[in-house]
């Protein structure tokens, strides 16, 4: 029976009529399903109609299959999809031509309506050919024929075709409703951005189905990136009066982040694969805002303390990113070129260098930042030989100091060798910093007066200068009304310890001692002269001058003198003739003239009481000063409409000239 069956089954054409019939109806079969998938031309009208599948055209195929044929008509088909894909591509070049035309002429507005209707066109095409593959009932074989015809598709695409995409996906983003792009602002006590989602559409649906995408995912990125790029750049511009940061992030995830999501909406696996992208998203931000705002750092430390807002964004920033080194080589190199060089007064370099020490103790309270920048800040100060000077004036005179010094320890002095050892017993010890450099401590110099001080590595400087502007202002002092100078030198005592103002006592001594003095001397004779008596050995050099005083002038030293030996017999007095104050009272013709002047000025006037025209030689040579103290002396008096210059001399002005 075996025999009769096989016999039964073989059916040669030259000897089977039966298997003749057979190969013709599988030849029949064979054509027939291959003109069904042979992809058309869906440009003609005639072949734009929707394939059908007829009774015969289904009979064909299963007669293909169950003989075993499927995989060459299937290999055939993608032959010819591949030979015919020219006609694909020459109907999208003249999108391609229309998208070029509309550059030239700048209409870039018709962009978005060109590619729309381009994808169309192609997800027609991809749909023609496509179709007729159901016939195989199998879906694998649609899927395979789909990556053939976007990986043929893509390659033989126009170059030109990424930079229209580019533009196409900014429009779409850019054109995002109003509630996404600037959504309402949230407020300000949340610190994080609540995550709002919104549905999206994508600006063409065949994007996916095309294959744009992943193939060209650069190209999406580049739009978001883009974006976020300008929503950092236009909150920063805003201004430092309050924090930025949390509004642009506010705005990418309402924006970008779901118009993002609507690029893949309903593909679960891109979605899942989108969330790390939207971490690396705000990283971008972080490091938008971060170079904007390192790059006006200089600005914000001027600006400090009303730019607090822009540090916090800038600290929060600085965590994300880590780019610590970029921060310190912007600021120093804005530091050389607008802080440190010889243009710069030395009160405002060490201005912006108290601003610099507070503002980056916000962003890294270690210090190792602020070790970093203020290095050649403090070795151009150093260089500088009014540093100490204006250190000294900063601390007595200054506003940004004034309450440094009363919460504030006593100031180390690190050349004694009174440098704190670090304990590395403490439970709270932690190393130091891995970017920080060998010498750094963190531990040093806590506050901002030690850190101006440290720059001389030790106070006897700093004190001595201290020595000499509070002698400056006691000798400036009216009426021996010291009182803010006693509080000053208090203050100070917290900072330097008593034994190092011990100097300053002494002075504030003598300007006690002195009102007494002059208390009593005033109960016998009532003179307009109040001197400040001094301890010379206490008090720093004071310059003496030659100057002789006119005759009014020396009577009322030497009566006051008088006075003074009376009531100590065993002291006399030695004026220092060109220090002091004078409030004068000059009676003219025609005005009363009221000012407070020095000695020499108050001599220089007194010379024209009977006399009204003097030379620079007469004056110079009763008085015993100085050409340039003369004409120093009689500008002053010509500012006040007091005296003029003329030919022959100086011309005391009696009558007030006309401006």
């Amino acid at each position: 029976m075996a025999l009769v069956a096989a016999l039964h089954d073989w059916n040669l054409p030259s000897t089977s009529a039966q298997g003749a019939r057979q190969y013709e109806q599988l030849a029949h079969a064979l054509k027939v399903a291959g003109d069904y998938l042979y992809p058309r031309d869906v440009s003609s009208s005639r072949s734009a109609v929707k394939p059908i599948e007829t009774p015969e055209v289904t009979a064909a195929f299963q007669l293909a299959l169950r003989d075993g044929r499927g995989s060459s008509l299937y290999s055939e088909f993608l032959d010819a999809v591949e030979a015919r894909l020219y006609l694909v591509i020459r109907d999208v070049q003249r999108y391609i031509d229309h998208l070029s035309s509309t550059e030239e002429q700048e209409e870039a507005a018709q962009v978005g309506p060109v590619m729309c209707e381009m994808l169309e066109r192609l997800a027609v095409w991809q749909r023609a050919w496509g179709v007729p593959l159901r016939a195989f009932h199998d879906p694998k074989l649609i899927s395979t024929f789909t990556q053939t015809f976007h990986s043929l598709l893509h390659s033989t695409l126009s170059p030109s075709f990424p930079a229209y995409l580019l533009s196409f996906l900014s429009d779409s983003l850019s054109s995002l409703p109003s509630h996404l792009l600037d959504p309402p602002p949230i407020p300000q006590l949340f610190q994080s951005v609540p995550v709002n989602y919104y549905r999206v559409p994508p600006p063409s649906p065949h994007l996916s189905r095309l294959g744009i995408f992943p193939r060209y995912s650069g190209t999406l990125s580049k739009v978001a990136y883009k974006e976020i790029e300008k929503i950092a750049r236009e909150e920063a511009e805003r201004g430092w009066d309050t924090r930025r940061l949390t509004r642009a992030r506010q705005r990418v995830g309402d924006g970008v982040a779901n118009w993002l999501s609507g690029m893949f909406e309903g593909n679960e696996s891109a979605q899942a694969a989108l969330r790390p992208m939207f971490s690396r998203f705000d990283y971008y931000l972080c490091k938008c805002f971060f170079d904007m705002r390192t790059d006006e750092l200089f600005d914000i430390i001027v600006d400090f303390p009303d730019s607090m807002a822009a540090l916090e964004d800038l600290k929060e920033c600085l965590f994300k990113v880590d780019q610590r080194l970029e921060l310190v080589n912007k600021l120093n190199a804005a530091n050389l070129k607008r802080l440190l060089h010889p243009g710069a007064e030395t009160k405002l370099v060490l201005s912006i260098y108290i601003s610099t020490i507070r503002s980056l103790r916000i962003l890294d309270p270690p210090g190792v930042l602020l070790h970093k920048v203020a290095t050649p800040i403090r070795s151009h100060l150093r260089e500088r030989p009014d540093t100490i000077r204006c250190i000294v004036a900063a601390l007595v005179e200054g506003e940004e100091l004034g309450d440094e010094n009363e919460n504030a320890g006593l100031i180390r002095d690190y050349n004694n060798g009174d440098e704190e050892v670090e304990d590395c017993g403490d439970p709270k010890w932690d190393p130091e910093p891995v970017d920080a450099a060998p010498e750094f401590r963190s531990g040093k110099a806590g506050d901002i007066v030690s850190t101006l001080v440290s720059i001389y590595q030790t106070r006897e400087v700093i004190i001595k200068e201290l020595q000499v502007l509070l002698a400056t202002r006691l000798l400036a002092v009216k009426d021996y009304d010291a009182v803010k100078e006693i509080r000053i030198i208090e203050l100070l005592k917290l900072r330097f310890g008593e034994q190092a103002l011990q100097i300053c006592d002494v002075m504030l001594k003598d300007m006690a001692d002195s009102k007494r003095i002059d208390d009593h001397v005033q109960g016998d004779i009532h003179s307009t002269v109040h001197p400040l008596v001094i301890s010379k050995m206490f008090w720093p050099n004071v310059p003496g001058s030659s100057l002789c005083l006119p005759p009014k002038l020396l009577k009322a030293q030497q009566e006051y003198e008088s006075a003074f030996h009376h009531f100590k017999p065993d002291k006399h007095l030695r004026f220092l003739q060109s220090l002091g104050t004078v409030h004068m009272s000059l009676e003219l013709e025609d005005r009363v003239v009221e000012v407070e002047a020095n000695p020499i000025q108050a001599s220089i006037i007194e010379l024209f009481d009977g006399q009204p025209v003097l030379n620079v030689e007469e004056i110079k040579e009763r008085l015993q000063i100085t050409n340039n103290l003369v004409k120093d002396g009689l500008a002053w008096w010509k500012e006040r409409g007091v005296v003029r210059e003329e030919a022959e001399g100086w011309r005391l002005l009696e009558v007030a000239e006309e401006e």
